[in-house]
């Protein structure tokens, strides 16, 4: 059963892209649709963004490398999963930015090519949308439980005077 959910989470962005552009299809969503320029724009900058907010998360991702759950992630084979994750949406979103550009300009073209597009381009920006959802849901829950500590922190409170007078010249601005 844990296996069938593992395929299941790979493959979920994917058949949830395929029953978008088969109910696209059923209620005649075409490349002729009026203010579709618009639609295309939309996506090149909605894609644009996630594909810039993800790289920052990565960088993030890298700078918390030594936290105790990012370390857990790494020694495991999560990390391939994490790994075939980013390159997805990232692929995909490039996708999304270049079907897009394409579309522009063979929006007003009436051929077999254009509707291929226009297919492939419902695909890509109906999957690009779980697929970023997923990540970043890996990546936010990761972010926040990675430093979570169930101890207390040590208080500094002390009985003796060097200690105490230690710190207190450690903690004064201007040294003597």
């Amino acid at each position: 059963m844990e296996r069938v959910a593992k395929y299941f989470g790979w493959l979920y962005p994917l058949l949830l892209a395929l029953i978008i552009l088969a109910v696209a299809y059923k209620f005649g969503f075409n490349s002729k649709v009026k203010y579709f320029d618009k639609v295309l724009d939309g996506s090149i900058t909605f894609s644009s963004i996630v594909v810039g907010f993800l790289g920052a998360l990565l960088g993030i991702l890298i700078s918390i490398r030594d936290s105790s759950i990012v370390k857990a992630i790494f020694e495991t084979n999560e990390k391939k999963t994490l790994k075939l994750y980013f390159q997805e949406t990232f692929i995909i979103g490039f996708a999304v930015v270049i079907f897009s550009c394409t579309m522009h300009v063979m929006r007003d073209e009436s051929s077999v090519v254009t509707d291929w597009l226009f297919t492939a381009w419902i695909l890509v920006a109906a999957w690009f949308i779980p697929s970023t959802y997923r990540i970043v849901s890996i990546l936010m829950s990761v972010f926040f439980s990675s430093n979570i500590s169930i101890d207390r922190p040590q208080g500094n409170k002390t009985e003796d005077p060097q200690t105490r007078e230690q710190m207190r010249k450690n903690l004064t601005r201007y040294k003597e």
